[in-house]
């Protein structure tokens, strides 16, 4: 029987739009023999290079996956204009970074010329593509050229990060976002008070983590993953919450987070925010 990941390389083989795939994170790190077996829960995350974009839009290509049934196929933008699909098969669940060819392949023009360099927006592009590529990656389509862009993208370009002044930025609208959170919370709005206080000031407490452990040179994942393996207790508490839908409950979470986004946004730029203390 077909694994899920043996049935995408079949598929890579016949599919002729995509110019160039590769496959990145865990497996990646398996494949190239750096890394221990990925477990049983890593998903497959695949970027496909292709000249139609648009095909993936729809769930219509899985068809032609080997012993492969389709569960679920969600569609999301993400950086830089592209596409994510995540789609549930039967043997697993895959995460595809869909890139137009065009424009990976001016990027690589860009590196080549030394641009990144030179020019800011470019950089911070291609900076995007090797934070992501930085965790591993090995070229399934295209050939060596395209291993050598990936690998030596990954080690020349400064990896895409947050600025101090898009951390300001960020930590103002978790700090208003915090206001309103205690209004609700006075009106008596209790789950919409929780989900705003996830959803801005703890999710900037994540973002604000990430980066500076990436600015340490400490192993982080953008999306939170692992980190109850990865933090000490006092960073791990800027981040998680057990808050009860009552208002003394969510209240103190509240003020809590914001005073961890204070602190975090202190150390990341070195100077303290000079918002007013939520009481």
């Amino acid at each position: 029987m077909l694994t899920l990941f043996e049935s995408l390389q079949q598929w890579l083989r016949g599919a002729a739009d995509v110019r160039v795939a590769a496959v990145f994170g865990s497996h990646a790190r398996t494949l190239s023999g750096e890394g221990q077996p990925a477990d049983p829960w890593s998903d497959i995350d695949l970027q496909i290079v292709t000249t139609r974009p648009e095909l993936y839009l729809n769930r219509a290509w899985t068809a032609q996956l080997a012993r492969q049934e389709l569960q679920a196929y969600a569609v999301r933008p993400v950086f830089g204009g592209a596409q994510k699909v995540t789609a549930l098969f039967s043997g697993g669940e895959a995460d595809f970074v869909i890139v137009p060819y065009r424009r990976l392949l001016l990027g690589r023009i860009a590196f080549t010329l030394g641009l990144h360099r030179r020019v800011a927006g470019i950089r911070r592009g291609l900076g995007e593509f090797a934070l992501v590529m930085s965790f591993g990656q090995k070229v399934l389509k295209g050939g060596p050229g395209w291993q050598r862009f990936y690998s030596r993208a990954v080690a020349e370009v400064p990896l895409a990060h947050l600025t101090d002044e898009e951390a300001v930025t960020i930590c103002e609208i978790a700090y208003v976002d915090a206001v309103s959170v205690l209004s609700k919370i006075a009106r008596g709005e209790f789950v919409a008070a929780q989900r705003w206080l996830h959803r801005s000031v703890i999710e900037t407490n994540f973002r604000l983590l990430h980066e500076l452990r990436v600015r340490h040179g400490q192993i982080s994942f953008p999306d939170g993953r692992r980190v109850e393996r990865l933090l000490a207790s006092g960073e791990l508490a800027t981040v998680r919450f057990e808050v009860r839908l009552d208002a003394d409950s969510l209240r103190a979470a509240t003020i809590t987070a914001l005073a961890a986004t204070r602190r975090l946004l202190t150390e990341l730029t070195g100077n303290a925010p000079t918002w007013p203390e939520l009481k």
